[in-house]
């Protein structure tokens, strides 16, 4: 079997990480590896686990999501992140989102085919990168 994908979830709502993760609990090759409630646990579990994804929500009460965005990148370039907002239409923070270096922002309630879409760019992803920092593979997923 592939190596798994390790994914981060990060959201304020309980309700939103539950949902997450049944979603992303049905795809064999991902793997959950913590779920935080606010940028600063974020920033910390990012760096402790080192996922191949961090799926980050924009709006959290302490730490938001962008300002945990800009440290996650500047810390760890090559991972993934992807941002998750229930603010429809607030295309300046998603044009932030992306300028700080998410690979994409996804709506609240979640439409699985965008889910579905992210993966599959992050299994390729992944699989070009040569190796993550700590080492471990990062090709053949």
């Amino acid at each position: 079997m592939a190596e798994k994908i390790d994914v981060l979830l990060v959201d304020d709502s309980r309700t939103v990480l539950a949902q997450l993760e049944r979603i992303l609990g049905e795809v064999d090759d991902l793997a959950i590896v913590g779920m935080a409630r606010d940028g600063a646990e974020a920033i910390r579990m990012a760096s402790e686990a080192q996922p191949d994804l961090v799926l980050l929500d924009i709006v959290m009460p302490g730490l938001d999501g962008l300002s945990a965005l800009r440290t996650i990148k500047s810390m760890h370039p090559w991972m993934e992140v992807a941002m998750v907002s229930s603010v429809s239409g607030d295309a300046q923070k998603a044009e932030e989102a992306f300028r700080l270096g998410a690979c994409q922002v996804l709506g609240k309630p979640f439409d699985p085919e965008i889910i579905e879409a992210l993966v599959e760019n992050v299994r390729v992803a992944v699989g070009t990168r040569p190796a993550k920092p700590d080492g471990s593979p990062g090709e053949g997923v």
